[in-house]
Parts: structure tokens; sequence; C-alpha cells
């Protein structure tokens, strides 16, 4: 979901984008330019909203009132995007895309099937599926900062938050210092194992959504 300029915007997973102008009294579609009309993730920089689908990334044209393809192909699955030091990066499950100054874009995290991708004024979050990898250098050098997060299992988001990282996982939020490697459950008063897939900072308090999914018997939450 997402707020842009007074209006609501809905991704599904088979029909595409639908639009509410009147708090959601009525609906309209939205998918004129998309070729794929499953809907991974809305995101806004610079007064634009984009979209990731299952084969690429678009921003939305408000003039024509349709999608216009930024980069993608078949097959390209883009489960997120973020904006750091002035370039677009998206993640895919090909790796992270990086769109260069002269507008190509490049594969700098190849091998890896990335799940989300978010960011902050110094750092690059990459959420791939089974480690959390970080970069402060535009994508060039990668560490893991998996220590403390459950193994094997990958991480739904991160937010900076008043001088504080949040990780959202399978058995709830994880909290960090920006100067500490490890992350501690921070999920006091949540319900045990639960699952939270995304987390919003808004007007400073610390807003999350949950899954009905929840850990699987299968599933380990073992550090």
């Amino acid at each position: 979901m997402a707020f842009f300029k007074h209006t609501i915007y809905v991704g599904t997973q088979h029909k595409g984008v639908f639009y509410s102008q009147d708090r959601g009294k009525t609906w309209s579609s939205r998918n004129i330019g998309l070729n794929n009309e499953t809907i991974r993730r809305f995101v806004e920089f610079e007064n634009t909203l984009y979209v990731c689908t299952n084969d690429g990334f678009y921003s939305l044209n408000e003039n024509m009132e349709r999608w216009q393809l930024e980069y993608g192909h078949n097959s390209l699955q883009v489960n997120g995007a973020t904006y750091f030091n002035e370039n677009f990066y998206i993640g895919t499950k090909k790796g992270i895309y990086k769109k260069e100054k002269d507008h190509e874009w490049i594969n700098i995290l190849p091998n890896h099937s990335v799940h989300n991708i978010s960011s902050d004024d110094d750092e690059i979050y990459a959420m791939t599926y089974n480690e959390y990898l970080l970069s402060s250098r535009d994508g060039l050098n990668w560490q893991s900062i998996q220590d403390g997060l459950p193994e094997n299992l990958y991480t739904f988001n991160v937010l900076n938050h008043n001088n504080m990282v949040f990780a959202g996982q399978w058995d709830g939020v994880y909290s960090k210092t920006k100067f500490s490697s490890t992350w501690r459950l921070s999920s006091n008063g949540l319900p045990r194992k639960f699952a939270v897939t995304n987390l919003k900072s808004l007007g400073g308090i610390l807003v999350i959504t949950s899954s009905e999914r929840k850990l699987k018997p299968s599933m380990t939450i073992e550090k």
C-alpha cells in the first residue's frame, strides 16, 4: 500500500495496481504500461511514485496516467528499491542493480537473491534470503551483519529510527545501535513468533505490520 498525493494505492498479487481518491469509497485500476501485474512493493522518491513488479521497476507518469519502465525484463523479479547517494538501487532475485550516471544499470551484487533493500544517510541494507548484508560504500563492499538474527531466515525490512536500527523478522522485531554488530530481540509486548513484515516511522512513532504467516515447525529461530 502507498499514500501518494492524496491518493491511496494498493498493489495486488495478480491484478496490478488499484487506486482511490475518495478515501477508499471507490477504486479504479491503474495498470497501463505494466507488463506484469504482480506487485511487490511501492516506493516514493523525489515526488515520484515507483512500483516493483515481477518483471521490472516502473515509475508513474501522472500526466499520462501510465507506468513507465525504468529497468527490467522478463523474469527479473524486483522486490524493493532505494535511493542512496543520488543513485537508484533495486533488489532483485538476481542481485542488486545500480543505476549509473550514464543511466546504465549494472549488477553490483550478483549471485544473491535479494528479498528487500533499503538505506539511510550512511548505509545500504540488503536483505537476501538467508543473510543480512550491509554496505557503506555505494555497494562496492558488503559485509554480513547477521549476528543475533535467526539463522537461515530472511529479514523482511530494516529501518533506522531514533538512532536505532530495527529489523522485522519471522519471530518479531530485532534492534541494535548504529555502532553495534549484534542484534537483540526487541519484541516486548508483541505476540510470540510474530512475523513483522514491514516497519514505518510516523511522527516519531515506530509502526509495524504483520502477516498471518508464522514460523512453521520446520523453520528454526536458533541463533
